[in-house]
């Protein structure tokens, strides 16, 4: 098996000629038709495998490609020379899927018809093989345009490959992407060229070290948000917002919670620009759950004088925040954001300073069974003094349970043994999510309609005793038990 460690950007058509113009090198160009091919239940894909038969400079080959070896950027590869135009059996046997595929049919999924420029760039020890691909994905009568580029690197240190994608990000738009031409195919296939992003759970070893788990646990957050910002931009909908700021919120989580290795300029830079990324999304998802989750089913049959002119004003600022979040996410700076957290998560200065390695080889479940029960302590510690907080105090304190949430989902397969104490610790932070959430919103629902009123205080005031119908003691006092709850929720370990 070889291993390759690899980038891969999606760039517009137009860019495709000034990328090469950057590049210094030998070259070479290159037709690479594939079919891709799987059982009848698509058992490879399901299993995180991809299997291409292609045509190409040094004939046929049958490649076998694995979802991940060791990372998001690394991926599993088996390829063989074969005859025939369809899958090699006694090539496949060799792999890990050959048991598998004993008896499976194989047939068609979709082709491939791409023309590949390369360019071989070297410096000093290192090499870099640049490919830029332009084609076509084939489905059936379904089709969709491929303009891709890959930096695979040869030799070297990791940071090269970063160092020369942002040279040649300073010369076209270059969009981290970490969806497959398999992954693309098959959701052509399906009628999507753009697959519906799905966060994988993390599995972790429990002999699993810090840097491991670390490294994990952010790439699967990564591969999460490229795919949800990917679709996002092609589909700009309530539920794709809500995925996008979600993803970005878990990789906030993340170096949260592994703080020790990620205490470095480029860690705090990465976090400012993650919440600046949130934070041009909180519009228009405050306004979605606003209008599609409370007025949309609050106002029927309602009537106030002005009403009319109060819908108007909300659907105006939906397609402001809209508006506003589209342009943010086209802009260089959120290219930019993709491209740094996967710099930091692949050769960030926490995976070489000596000072840290004994902290990156510490067990990763040691280390998880403190930062969790570290972060309930907080959240108990800040409960005594409910009573006594604001809207924003209990606002922060409703982010301490929502990185608590998401370190034990992304944290629990460290703890096999304790499947029960997962879930108990898991349902009481998601409550307590849930609970001062619900008093968040009363807050953000109130500044929304006074916002959308304009000044007008009697517009104000009638829509707020349709929209903000709970009862506030009520809220405050489910947040308080469900606190109480998890605080008195026994540690992992």
């Amino acid at each position: 098996m070889d291993r390759e460690i690899e980038l891969k950007f999606l760039i517009p058509p137009e860019a495709a000629e000034a990328i090469l113009g950057a590049l210094d090198g030998e070259g070479a160009v290159r037709q690479l038709d594939a079919t891709y091919y799987d059982t009848a239940d698509h058992a490879l894909r399901r299993a995180g495998f991809g299997l291409r038969v292609r045509d190409g400079e040094g004939g046929r080959k049958q490649t076998l490609k694995s979802a991940s070896a060791g990372g998001v950027f690394s991926r599993g590869e088996w390829e063989e020379k074969i005859a025939g135009p369809a899958p090699d059996r006694d090539a496949l046997a060799r792999t890990p899927v050959g048991e598998m595929l004993a008896e499976a049919t194989l047939s068609p999924v979709f082709t491939t018809r791409v023309e590949r420029v390369i360019r071989m760039v070297r410096n000093g020890e290192t090499l870099i093989e640049v490919a830029l691909d332009r084609g076509e994905l084939s489905a059936g009568d379904r089709h969709a345009a491929v303009c891709e580029l890959e930096l695979e690197l040869k030799s070297g240190e990791p940071q090269a490959l970063f160092d020369l994608a942002r040279t040649l990000a300073r010369h076209a738009p270059l969009r981290l992407s970490l969806i497959s031409k398999a992954e693309r195919g098959y959701g052509l296939a399906a009628g999507n060229a753009t697959p519906t992003p799905r966060r994988r759970p993390v599995a972790l070893a429990p002999d699993a070290t810090v840097g491991e788990a670390l490294q994990a646990i952010g790439q699967a957050g990564l591969a999460q948000l490229c795919a949800a910002l990917e679709a996002l931009r092609e589909r700009p909908a309530p539920e794709g917002v809500h995925r996008a700021r979600v993803a970005s919120r878990r990789l906030r989580a993340m170096l949260k919670i592994f703080k020790p290795l990620a205490r470095d300029d480029a860690a705090r830079a990465l976090d400012g620009e993650l919440a600046w990324l949130a934070g041009e999304l909180d519009a228009a998802r405050d306004l979605d759950v606003f209008i599609g989750e409370v007025w949309e089913g609050a106002a029927q049959g309602a009537t106030f004088e002005g009403r009319d002119v109060f819908e108007r004003g909300l659907n105006a600022a939906r397609a402001s925040a809209y508006l506003r979040m589209e342009a943010a996410l086209e802009s260089p700076r959120a290219r930019d954001v993709l491209l740094e957290a996967a710099a930091w998560l692949e050769a960030g200065a926490w995976t070489t300073d000596s000072r840290l390695a004994d902290r990156r080889g510490e067990s990763a479940r040691a280390f998880a069974a403190e930062a969790l029960a570290h972060r309930q302590r907080r959240i108990g510690k800040a409960a005594r003094r409910f009573d006594e907080l604001d809207a924003h105090g209990r606002h922060k304190l409703r982010l301490k349970g929502k990185t608590l949430r998401y370190a034990l989902e992304d944290l629990a397969s460290l703890f096999p043994e304790h499947p029960r104490r997962v879930e108990h610790l898991l349902d009481a932070a998601k409550a307590v999510q849930d609970a001062l959430g619900a008093l968040n919103d009363r807050v953000v629902r109130q500044a929304l309609v006074d916002r959308v009123a304009e000044g007008d205080s009697a517009l104000a005031l009638s829509a707020a005793r349709v929209a903000l119908r709970d009862d506030n003691a009520e809220l405050r006092q489910a947040a308080r038990t469900a606190l109480d709850r998890l605080v008195a929720a026994r540690p992992l370990l």
